[in-house]
């Protein structure tokens, strides 16, 4: 018999799926798991080579995958260049916080602040290029929104990158102007997110640190796995950054799973050629992703009924791309064996990207080695919810953006509509899979945080409101965690490597000092990793926790 070259011991055990938790062990040899079960068994992995680490009544459970995030700019908004301003409560406040980053970059590099939501202002209207220019007429800045919907920029940024009264919006996006056609230095959608290549245009070697730091960032979460989502839809620029990604894994610096899914594009040339180099064990291409709407803070988002706080009548938002091009996208994908993943927050949106669904498996049959999904899925007609088990759809959702805006969603969208935002409990309850991320760096890719607001519908930062928001629509931890574990490894077409504790598995472990499956949920905000184990190596060891002991 194989003997292990780690044996994991613990009175909780939890592995990915189910609602209970076990005593015994977890043998691991290579990178893979070959045992999970009795610690009678013990014996049996066990050499003079096996080192065993008792973990007592902590948690060992498969690594966090975090099903959502954009790996470049997490790693840059980590950085101490960049000034994040996600708590501020005015325009003003994000132009004053500028002064932590004056003197980091130069004159004539652009100051990048990020983080910044006028829908939780004290004055909730979009800011304008006056407020930046004011303190800073003489250097280009740049101020990401939280959602990365959204630029905003003084002049300088402006004249920098040549854009006046004359330049044209683009295609799936727009610029704000004043009454005379003057740029007020607002970029939103597409918009903005063609200025990232500008804006991010750093050195490789300070691309490769944004990339190291993060990572290690990630596995002090117990973070093993992540969905490396595109962020804008130009083929090429949207910072899928494979480039990087071999490089490093190359180099042996990888220390979390990768499943890259660069920009869908008719044809899909890039997606087949990544497809062709990356498939594992550390680096994956099987998918492509695509926008489909925007956000309903800037009304952007498609709604099937105009917003409740309409700018003007019809007020829906619109798609970024027209619907029937949106539709020959996914029967494309379905038909080339890419799983398609679908940036989705109206209802409407949401109710079209079904009915391509539909038509895809009609037209080319059911694969169930395909997961499209969905993601964000803010707002639901009623019936939608169903039809999206129905349709083999899986739900890629933020538990954490619940609280991000409660008040802005309920001024945009009114109480009926909001009985269906984020509705996690009826999702499940229909049979539709669903999986946990968190869009960093929208959010904080802590994973905790986004378990207890899916578990209390409360905010992990001051728990408000009271009882929960809409809280007929909590879910039960252990389905919080089989959602990050489980649930993000289907979203990434990776349920059979990993996301549950099982041999043959690759050894992505994570340990946690509580048993958030079972005890009060306000524990989950006091909880820690103590541990994280990705392919059979230690990534990172909280060691304050003295839990490693060899036999």
């Amino acid at each position: 018999m194989k003997k292990a070259a780690y044996i994991l011991k613990s009175n909780n055990i939890y592995r990915g799926t189910g609602m209970d938790t076990f005593p015994g062990i977890v043998a691991v040899r290579d990178d893979k798991i070959i045992f999970v079960g009795d610690t009678q068994r013990e014996k049996d992995f066990t050499d003079e080579h096996t080192e065993i680490m008792d973990f007592g009544d902590k948690l060992i459970m498969p690594g966090m995958h975090d099903a959502h995030l954009h790996f470049f700019m997490s790693g840059l908004y980590a950085d101490p260049k960049v000034k994040v301003s996600s708590t501020d409560r005015s325009e003003q406040e994000c132009v004053d916080g500028l002064r932590d980053i004056e003197n980091l970059v130069g004159k004539d590099e652009w100051m990048l602040g990020a983080g910044w939501n006028h829908t939780e202002w004290d004055n909730p209207v979009l800011p304008t290029k006056h407020s930046l220019d004011k303190a800073y007429p003489d250097r280009p800045v740049a101020m990401i929104s939280a959602d990365c919907h959204t630029v905003w920029m003084n002049s300088k940024g402006l004249e920098k990158i040549g854009v006046d009264r004359n330049t044209p919006d683009i295609s799936g996006g727009f610029m704000d102007r004043d009454e005379n056609g003057e740029p007020l230095g607002v970029f939103h959608e597409a918009a903005a997110t063609s200025l990232y290549r500008v804006l991010f245009d750093f050195p490789e070697e300070e691309s490769e640190r944004f990339y190291l730091n993060f990572m290690k960032i990630l596995n002090s979460y117990g973070i093993t796995s992540v969905c490396d989502m595109s962020i804008m839809a130009v083929p090429g620029l949207d910072f899928v950054r494979d480039d990087i990604y071999e490089k490093l894994e190359k180099e042996g610096k990888l220390s979390v799973r990768v499943h890259m899914f660069p920009t869908m594009e008719p044809g899909l040339e890039r997606a087949m050629e990544m497809r062709d180099r990356f498939q594992g064990p550390m680096l994956y291409c099987n998918g492509v992703k695509h926008f489909f709407d925007g956000v309903s803070g800037c009304h952007t988002a498609y709604l099937k009924e105009p917003y409740s706080n309409a700018y003007f009548p019809g007020d829906c938002g619109k798609t970024t791309v027209p619907p029937d091009d949106m539709r020959r996208m996914l029967l494309e994908a379905h038909e080339n064996d890419f799983s398609m993943r679908v940036h989705t927050i109206g209802d409407e949106a949401i109710h079209l990207m079904i009915d391509y669904a539909e038509e895809a498996e009609t037209k080319f049959g059911h694969k169930p080695w395909l997961h499209h999904t969905l993601e964000h899925l803010e707002n639901f007609q009623f019936d939608d919810i169903e039809r999206l088990q129905r349709a083999h759809l899986i739900a890629s959702v933020q538990p954490a953006h619940i609280l991000l805006t409660v008040s802005g969603v309920e001024r945009d969208l009114g109480y009926e509509r909001n009985q269906l935002m984020w509705p996690f409990r009826r999702l499940i309850d229909s049979g539709v899979r669903i999986a946990f991320g968190t869009d960093s760096p929208v959010v904080d890719v802590n994973p905790l945080h986004s378990i207890y607001n899916a578990v209390t519908r409360q905010s992990a930062f001051d728990g408000s409101p009271a009882g929960g928001w809409i809280p007929r629509e909590k879910i039960a931890p252990w389905e919080a965690v089989s959602a990050y574990t489980y649930g993000s490894a289907c979203a990434a077409n990776a349920e059979h490597l990993y996301g549950t504790l099982a041999p043959g598995m690759f050894a992505d472990i994570c340990v946690l000092d509580h048993n958030i499956i079972k005890e009060d949920p306000e524990n989950i905000l006091e909880t820690y990793c103590v541990m994280t184990m990705c392919g059979g190596k230690i990534v990172y060891d909280n060691s304050e926790f003295g839990v490693r002991s060899s036999e």
